[in-house]
């Protein structure tokens, strides 16, 4: 018997939304899925994946979620290796002379 289907647009959690398209192939994969059955699957499937992408380019986080996600980045920050911060130096210094270039007076 097949699980009940739910419209796409109503998953707003990615694991579960996953969770879901493998019970679908899951589904699909079982002998006694008619062909009937495997194309309202596929159907659910796209709408599905759909969903997926939309949820994956605009996420909507949780107070959580975006607790733990700006720890990850100030970790991240003060993790950058000894290459980028002398790289990122050296452009603020590039910008700094390129500027002060503008303004200089030509000696002659």
């Amino acid at each position: 018997m097949m699980a009940e289907t739910r419209d796409a647009s109503t998953y707003t959690d990615f694991d579960e939304l996953m969770a879901r398209l493998s019970a679908i192939v899951s589904s699909v994969k079982a002998k006694d899925t008619t062909i009937e059955q495997s194309l309202d699957l596929l159907e659910e499937g796209i709408s599905l994946g759909l969903r997926a992408t939309d949820i994956v380019e605009d996420p909507t986080f949780t107070p959580a979620e975006r607790e733990a996600l700006a720890e990850a980045q100030g970790e991240e920050d003060s993790q950058a290796t000894v290459e980028e911060k002398p790289q990122a130096m050296v452009e603020s210094s590039e910008k700094s002379e390129v500027a002060g270039a503008g303004s200089r007076k030509d000696p002659s």
